[in-house]
Order: structure tokens, then C-alpha cells, then sequence
């Protein structure tokens, strides 16, 4: 079966750890448009959740840290955020979805690491509680490191979404493909609360007019610049657009939000 939804999500923690220190208006708009992409998603009728995700020192460090990762676990505990005003949980896995994944990037040139027992922190307990809010679809984790370099560049995120995309439109399970992160934020640095909102406006342009020229030559050096440490969550949604070529991106909703301290955007993919 085909992939039969892709979005791309933010998942700043103060969405539900200090809603309330955001504007009503602006709050409400931005989290109520994530619940109708959960609404899209659940009409879509799946039978897994693929995430591209990150995290955040939950469960790699650096004695070792992975390109890219792969949970093949058949359940997934979190959120770790005590504070998350997330009631914690456990989300089922996919692990013959998550070999099949495995297999086939050994297959065709990639070479991920995989883990049986990944914890989920904000980055992606957050989105599926608003896009999976019962946790009853079952999800395979793919993990890129956007936390510290070397990290993947940009053309090779997208690569891997390429090759991904090329891989789930032949498995026999409908599924869902999101990605999270971003946009521009600058967690606990200095500059913490800034949002460069330029920045996140011509990313979210390049999505959708479907320049993967210039989403593929994003530099890491430009990325941390211009968009902060928290920036390079970017490469999961530039390797979703690897993954959905031949959908067109729709910018859902967009929001610079400063008391989540975050560009936040919502990017629903089209056939």
C-alpha cells in the first residue's frame, strides 16, 4: 500500500508544558490546526505511523552517537519530561515494519543503527499527542541526529527520505509519515527566545514550491547561524520532502510563538 499521509510538525515543549504563557489567540490557532492534521491523519485510515524524529540526550550520548537510527522495539515508553503536562505513556511498535526498514537500507546504502529500547521524549511524544492522541496507531521511530556534529547534511537527509519514501510505498501497511522539529529556536543558548522568522518563511517557501535544490544545499555552519541549535531539526522535514517528491507541501499553519521560544509550523503533503 502506499503512504497515505505525510506532514511535518514543530514540537516546542511549551505547547503543553506553558500553553497558557502564549497568546490565547495564537495559541489556539496554531494547536487547533495540529488537531486537525491529527483528524486528516486518522481519515487517511493508516495501520502505522513512520516519524521522523530527533531527540534530545533521552537515549544517545556522545560515547555514541548515531547518523541515523531506527527503533524496532514493540513498544515505546514516554514522554521523560516530567514537566511535559503529558500524561506518560506507552505507544506500540511496529517491529516487523522496523526490520523490513532495516533491511532494506542495508540493502540499498544506508546503514542505520538500530535500537530495541528507544525512550520518547517531547520531540516525539509531543506530536503524536496531537496527531495520534489515543497512541493506539503503532510507530516506527527513525531517528536523526540534528543534536550534535557531525551531523547528516542536508542532501543526504534528503537522500535518506528519498530512499525511505521509495521503500514504504511498497510495504503492504498503510502508512503515515510525519516529521518533527524546528523551526528556528535556540534552546537554553544565549540568544534563547529569538526567532528568526525570515529564515523559517523561505524554508517553509522552498517546501512548498518543491525547491529541493535549495533544501538540499542547506549548510550546517548556515543552519546554526541563522536558525540556532535547535534549527537542524530541519533535516527530518527536508528528508520528508525527499520522501514525498510527488506531493505538493501546503503550509497548514505558521506561528512565531516567543514564549515557546520557537518558530512553530504545521506542513500537511498532498498527493
Amino acid at each position: 500500500m502506499p503512504i497515505v499521509f505525510a506532514c511535518a510538525a514543530s514540537h516546542a515543549p511549551g505547547m503543553t508544558a506553558w500553553t497558557e504563557a502564549a497568546p490565547k489567540e495564537q495559541a489556539d490557532k496554531f494547536l487547533g490546526s495540529y488537531r486537525q492534521l491529527g483528524e486528516r491523519l486518522a481519515a487517511s485510515k493508516p495501520d502505522a505511523i513512520v516519524a521522523l524524529t530527533v531527540e534530545h540526550w533521552a537515549n544517545f550520548f556522545l560515547n555514541s552517537m548515531p547518523t541515523f537510527c531506527i527503533g524496532r522495539a514493540d513498544h515505546y515508553d514516554g514522554p521523560v519530561e516530567e514537566w511535559l503536562r503529558i500524561p506518560k505513556g506507552r505507544v506500540p511498535g511496529d517491529a516487523k515494519l522496523s526490520a523490513q526498514l532495516i533491511d532494506a537500507c542495508l540493502d540499498g546504502g544506508f546503514d542505520p543503527l538500530f535500537s530495541d529500547e528507544l525512550l520518547f521524549d517531547h520531540a516525539t511524544f509531543l506530536p503524536l499527542h496531537f496527531l495520534n492522541p489515543n497512541m493506539a496507531l503503532p510507530v516506527v521511530p527513525v531517528i536523526i541526529n540534528a543534536l550534535t556534529p557531525p551531523m547528516p547534511t542536508a542532501k543526504r537527509c534528503f537522500a535518506f527520505g528519498e530512499f525511505l519514501g521509495k521503500v514504504l510505498q511498497q510495504s503492504d501497511k498503510r502508512v503515515a509519515l510525519i516529521a518533527t522539529g524546528g523551526l528556528s529556536h535556540w534552546p537554553g543558548e544565549a540568544q534563547h527566545g529569538r526567532i528568526n522568522i525570515p529564515f523559517d518563511k523561505k524554508f517553509l517557501d522552498y517546501l512548498v514550491t518543491g525547491d529541493h535544490h535549495q533544501l538540499t544545499a542547506y549548510r550546517h555552519d548556515e543552519i546554526n547561524s541563522e536558525a540556532g541549535s535547535g534549527g537542524h531539526e530541519i533535516r527530518t522535514w527536508i528528508a520528508l520532502a525527499g520522501a514525498m517528491q510527488s506531493w505538493k507541501a501546503e503550509v497548514v499553519a505558521y506561528e512565531p510563538v516567543v514564549p515557546w521560544a520557537t518558530g512553530c509550523g504545521l506542513v500537511a503533503f498532498n498527493p
